[in-house]
């Protein structure tokens, strides 16, 4: 019973050393330690526990408009789910529409992403039909609503913005997951 755990220890040690070797090649330094309990330059609003509580498609706005499903939870468009594959392949869990209650308006990010590594639940807001001015202005008004409650584009919440010719680009969305990462992460100190 302890063997296993004594050669699972070791292979780790040895893939760390391995990495820390090439982050020295890489980086000309050593590699930021980060310690837990995480301290930060800015506390972000939404943390792990807050996702973990959350509740899938807690928007009342037009449930009919749910009618995609995909592992228990709904979406009402192709991109929402499109969106929440990508989250999924990044090994991140995703919840659709949860209720975020901001103080000066409600919202319900199209999917939420949980980062447990930066203990950081990230939104995100998914606006197709860009071409239509309705349907633009409607998008930007949710965007200020989301800046006047204090949010930061990056920090808190991503958006992707295509029009009804544009195919879903996923690596779009990857790019805007990981780049609120990075801007995270350069939120950490290190001691």
């Amino acid at each position: 019973m302890i063997r296993p755990i004594i050669e699972e220890s070791m292979r780790l040690q040895s893939e760390l050393e391995y990495l820390e070797s090439k982050w020295r090649i890489e980086y000309n330094g050593e590699p930021r330690i980060i310690k837990y309990p995480l301290k930060r330059l800015r506390q972000p609003p939404y943390n792990s526990e807050f996702f973990k509580n959350a509740k899938i498609n807690s928007n009342t706005y037009k449930p009919e408009a749910l009618k995609i499903i995909y592992k228990g939870q709904k979406f009402r468009t192709k991109n929402e789910l499109s969106a929440a594959q990508v989250v999924e392949s990044l090994g991140y869990e995703y919840k659709s529409e949860i209720h975020i209650a901001g103080d000066h308006y409600d919202h319900y990010p199209d999917v939420s992403v949980n980062i447990p590594e930066l203990d950081l639940m990230l939104m995100s807001e998914i606006d197709g039909a860009m071409e239509r001015s309705n349907y633009k202005l409607k998008s930007i008004e949710r965007q200020y609503e989301y800046f006047d409650d204090g949010f930061c584009e990056f920090k808190d919440i991503v958006f992707l913005r295509m029009t009804d010719s544009q195919v879903f680009d996923p690596e779009a969305y990857k790019t805007l997951i990981r780049t609120a990462i990075e801007v995270n992460i350069n939120d950490l100190f290190t001691d």
